[in-house]
């Protein structure tokens, strides 16, 4: 199972650069079974949502990470 992470990131950082500790914000979404379902799911997540387009100097980033390190990322920003 991978676990859905969609980062809002900055255009001024690279999509290398976009990472859970760089990002804008961090969403968590539902799991996976594989990693082609992950970029699928991640995609229709982002559709469904009003994500898109909050700003020109955003972008998306879909994540596919397994749960445990979604979970320790999620618990690193709530500490921020």
């Amino acid at each position: 199972m991978l676990q859905i992470v969609i980062l809002i990131c900055a255009t001024s950082l690279s999509p290398a650069q976009c990472q859970t500790n760089t990002a804008l914000d961090v969403i968590v979404g539902p799991q996976a079974s594989n990693p082609m379902m992950c970029g699928l799911q991640g995609q229709a997540y982002v559709a469904r949502t009003a994500i898109v387009g909050r700003s020109p100097n955003e972008y998306v980033k879909i994540k596919c990470t397994p749960p445990k390190a979604a979970k320790a990322a999620a618990a690193e920003l709530e500490r921020l």
